[in-house]
């Protein structure tokens, strides 16, 4: 699953109460996933963790109760800023679909004619089809950039 990486020790990311993430897991079933959160606070004992609450996952069936975590700094990012101009999706792009009230990891492969996208995801070895508008590339989040940055992806599908 992509994380938020670090090659360099010096590089921490802060998060402040209040900052609108994506929060990822390692639980099984949700491997691959980025769900919308907000930071409640960080953790005095140990800086590199965050209480969040999602704004979608609850506590318990009953749906009255937003659930709150503990995660470590890895498993945040900030929201990727949308795209300056509309992307041409196409077939083996690497994307994050919405789906089940989150983002997930997965690879386009296949594009029907009425515009819509079958998409394979690896952690559950599911293809689903989508509407373009569920889509959004792939990228990580790595010492506080985007990677690929969004001004190279538009230049390289200015160039093609």
């Amino acid at each position: 699953m992509s994380k938020s990486k670090t090659s360099s020790s010096s590089w921490l990311p802060h998060f402040n109460p209040g900052d609108r993430v994506e929060i990822s897991s390692d639980e099984p079933g949700f491997r691959g996933s980025w769900f919308a959160g907000t930071v409640i606070r960080r953790e005095v004992k140990n800086p590199n963790r965050y209480v969040v609450q999602y704004d979608k996952l609850y506590e318990d069936e009953s749906g009255e109760k937003l659930l709150q975590e503990t995660v470590d700094w890895v498993e945040l990012r900030p929201p990727p800023p949308p795209e300056k101009k509309k992307v041409q999706l196409k077939f083996g792009d690497e994307v994050e679909a919405f789906h089940s009230d989150g983002w997930w990891e997965g690879a386009i492969t296949a594009e029907h004619a009425d515009g819509k996208f079958a998409v394979f995801f690896r952690s559950s070895k599911e293809q689903i089809v989508f509407e373009g508008k569920e889509l959004r590339l792939r990228r990580e989040w790595v010492e506080g950039k985007w990677e690929p940055p969004f001004e190279q992806r538009q230049r390289e599908k200015e160039v093609n």
